[in-house]
C-alpha cells in the first residue's frame, strides 16, 4: 500500500526520483561495502521505516505530507549518486550516500528540513533528529 503511496507522489509531481527494488537495493548495498572496503571510503545509509514513521505522525493526511516533501526535498537537492530502494518487504525506504561520511546526512537533513519548513510542515525536524540515525560505514564495524 506504502509502495503505491510513494510512486503516486512522484508520478503526480513528476519528482524526478528512482527507488530500487528490496532485491536491488540489498545488492547494491553489498557492492557498496565492497567498494568502499577496496576503496577505503565511506558511505552513509538511513532507513525510513514506514510503520515508525506511520505511528509518529498518525494520521493519513499528515503521514502522506511527510512523504510529499521527502521527495520533494530529494528531487531539488540530488547529488545523483545517492541510491533510494526499499527495505526488505518493503517495510520503509533506505538511502545510500555514496561517497560520504556524518557531515553528507547533516547536509541532506538540512536540505529536507529547508524544503519542510519552505512548505509549512513543521513534523520532519522532530522524525529526523528522534527517528532516524544514520550509520556510516565502516565506522560503525571499526573496533574502538
Amino acid at each position: 500500500m506504502m509502495k503505491e503511496t510513494l510512486f503516486n507522489l512522484i508520478r503526480k509531481h513528476h519528482y524526478n526520483i528512482s527507488i530500487y527494488t528490496e532485491e536491488i537495493f540489498e545488492r547494491r548495498c553489498q557492492e557498496e561495502i565492497i567498494r568502499s572496503d577496496e576503496e577505503q571510503n565511506s558511505f552513509v545509509y538511513v532507513e525510513f521505516d514506514f510503520n515508525t514513521i506511520s505511528k509518529a505522525l498518525q494520521d493519513e493526511e499528515t503521514i502522506t505530507k511527510f512523504w510529499d516533501v521527502f521527495f520533494m526535498a530529494l528531487s531539488k537537492n540530488n547529488r545523483g549518486s545517492d541510491i533510494i530502494g526499499f527495505l526488505e518487504q518493503e517495510s520503509g525506504i533506505g538511502m545510500l550516500l555514496l561517497d560520504s561520511k556524518l557531515p553528507g546526512w547533516e547536509r541532506v537533513k538540512g536540505r529536507i528540513e529547508q524544503t519542510s519548513r519552505e512548505q509549512g510542515y513543521r513534523a520532519f525536524t522532530p522524525i529526523l533528529n528522534n527517528i532516524i540515525k544514520p550509520i556510516v560505514y565502516p565506522a560503525c564495524i571499526q573496533q574502538k
